[in-house]
């Protein structure tokens, strides 16, 4: 992980904690699952990994709210490399891993309002800053597992862009959420294009499952 990033993230999580108790805004914490894959890559097949963070949600005006997140993100894909073994043998699996530290700036919109129960539905879309903390290719190959770092051949930063719904529940002081999203990387992940013989342009594409708890 670079200096600047393990410098930046807690920057950040102390800036939003004080805003939020200057401003009474919600603080909480999120989390889930990513069905990831690396759009460009043919046959390229989802991998799951983890997605977890806080956050911040400050009202603007009524039905609208600004939420930046702090969150660990996994990513990546599974895809068969058009090299390798000959003959009768399959050419090997890639497993590729790529770990992010991601700032998401969410403009939170309530569409649905419960008139009994203290719940509504939220939209939400907005930039997404992806820091590439690490990265890494696994080769399976008659048997044979290897490992290689592609921290120097995938680029230490992605543009992404987030959209997403979900429901809230307010208990008294405690909201419960939950929310589906999907980010989508604006770049190439790869520095080199040809990957496995696989001449690619691929980007992130993430779904996310997450819950969260606010206070």
């Amino acid at each position: 992980m670079s200096r600047s990033v393990l410098i930046l993230v807690p920057m950040l999580i102390g800036l939003m904690v004080a805003n939020a108790n200057a401003q009474s805004s919600k603080i909480g914490v999120t989390g889930g699952v990513n069905i990831s894959n690396l759009n460009g890559i043919s046959g390229a097949s989802t991998k799951d990994g983890l997605i977890i963070g806080a956050f911040v949600e400050y009202d603007l005006v009524a039905g609208l709210s600004l939420e930046p997140e702090v969150l660990f993100s996994m990513k990546g894909a599974k895809w068969q490399s058009q090299t390798g073994a000959q003959g009768p043998f399959a050419p090997p699996v890639v497993n590729t891993t790529l770990n992010y530290v991601e700032i998401p700036i969410l403009l939170k919109f309530k569409v649905l309002t419960f008139p009994v129960l203290p719940a509504d539905i939220d939209v939400f879309a907005g930039p997404d800053f992806a820091f590439n903390v690490a990265s890494k290719n696994e080769f399976t190959e008659l048997g044979i597992t290897t490992t290689s770092d592609e921290s120097k051949n995938t680029y230490p930063f992605d543009f992404n862009i987030a959209v997403g719904a979900g429901p809230t529940v307010d208990l008294g002081p405690i909201s419960i959420g939950a929310e589906v999203r999907y980010t989508f990387g604006t770049s190439p992940v790869f520095k080199n294009q040809t990957v496995g013989s696989v001449l690619s342009n691929s980007k992130n594409g993430v779904w996310s499952i997450m819950a969260s708890v606010g206070f």
